[in-house]
């Protein structure tokens, strides 16, 4: 990670910071106290999604609140329209800024003034799962995925047309991006409104519709994944059976894209699968199986024929999507 000071250099972006919470006070309050003392963003907008104990109000916050919990999909849809900012950022309240962002920050403002402006800016992160390894970083997948796009190591610059179909299958997360305003509300880009997997539909659509896609190694964001936390992704009941209806949109879009991108997706919906398999109480899996082999036949297997030459193992999957254990 580069040194880097806390205030931003000149000249900056206007930015947006975008912040849904759910009955997280502690982690809230860490958050935008990091975001104030870097004095990044133009606006803060923080989403109460339905908390216990409401968030207070503040004069530098623009604060909405769900008298119930909607999930984050919805949560994050509100605040993106509440935006008035150029650019935004996506945050969860348990998730943190690290010093490297204002420089992010400095350079894309001096790419949009050279070169105009970009419709979102893909940037590396720290995962608290990769600390107990121990190094600094995404996890091994992740970071996989940008040597073999050839952006692992880099300063800013557009991302290879042909590397996106890779990049797309990183982690799908909201918050490793910095977002145009404009290009989302083009292209009526938002989350899906499922509780779970709700940033898929962001995350594939905007690589799907990106004219202009920036990328840079700089590591701006620390994010918090506690595998026995109460996040909603750590859920393991019948909530996590709205994978379905988290892909399916996508599928749909990617229906007449090209194989590349087919394939990558593909790849991606059955290694989401195998990862929900994991996650899921045990009296749920025969459903999880039964429902992802009638989705994968009815979404994924009719682009077999265009898949075959690039991808033959992968083709034989979409036909029979094999099983992680006992039917």
């Amino acid at each position: 990670m580069r040194a880097s000071p806390l205030h931003p250099p000149d000249p900056t972006l206007d930015l947006a910071l975008v912040v849904p919470v759910h009955d997280d006070a502690d982690g809230l309050a860490r958050l935008l106290g990091c975001a104030r003392a870097m004095g990044c963003f133009a606006q803060i907008v923080v989403v109460d999604d339905g908390s216990a104990s409401p968030v207070a109000a503040a004069p530098d916050i623009t604060l909405l609140r769900n008298q119930t919990a909607l999930g984050p999909g919805r949560a994050r849809n509100i605040g993106l329209a509440a935006v008035r900012c150029e650019y935004l950022l996506f945050l969860d309240a348990d998730d943190l800024l690290t010093s490297d962002l204002p420089w992010l920050l400095a350079d894309l403002a001096e790419a949009a003034l050279a070169e105009g402006p970009f419709d979102f800016c893909l940037f590396k992160h720290a995962d608290a799962r990769v600390a107990a390894e121990p190094r600094w970083g995404q996890p091994h997948w992740d970071e996989d995925l940008w040597l073999r796009a050839g952006h692992a190591i880099g300063a800013l610059r557009p991302a290879q047309r042909a590397a996106l179909p890779l990049l797309a299958q990183t982690a799908n997360y909201p918050w490793n991006k910095i977002y145009r305003l404009a290009f989302l509300q083009g292209e009526a880009i938002g989350c899906a409104t499922t509780m779970v997997h709700e940033d898929v539909l962001l995350h594939w659509r905007g690589f799907l519709s990106a004219a202009r896609v920036l990328v840079s190694d700089r590591v701006c964001v620390w994010h918090h994944a506690d595998p026995n936390g109460t996040r909603l992704t750590n859920r393991t009941g019948v909530t996590r059976l709205q994978i379905f209806d988290a892909l399916t949109p996508v599928a749909d879009a990617l229906a007449k894209a090209s194989p590349d991108w087919q394939q990558a997706f593909a790849q991606f919906a059955l290694g989401l699968f195998d990862w929900a398999e994991d996650q899921i109480d045990a009296s749920l899996k025969p459903q999880l199986r039964r429902g992802t082999g009638e989705w994968v036949a009815l979404h994924l297997a009719p682009w077999t024929p265009d898949l075959g030459s690039l991808s033959p193992d992968l083709a034989a999957r979409l036909v029979a999507p094999p099983r992680k254990g006992a039917p």
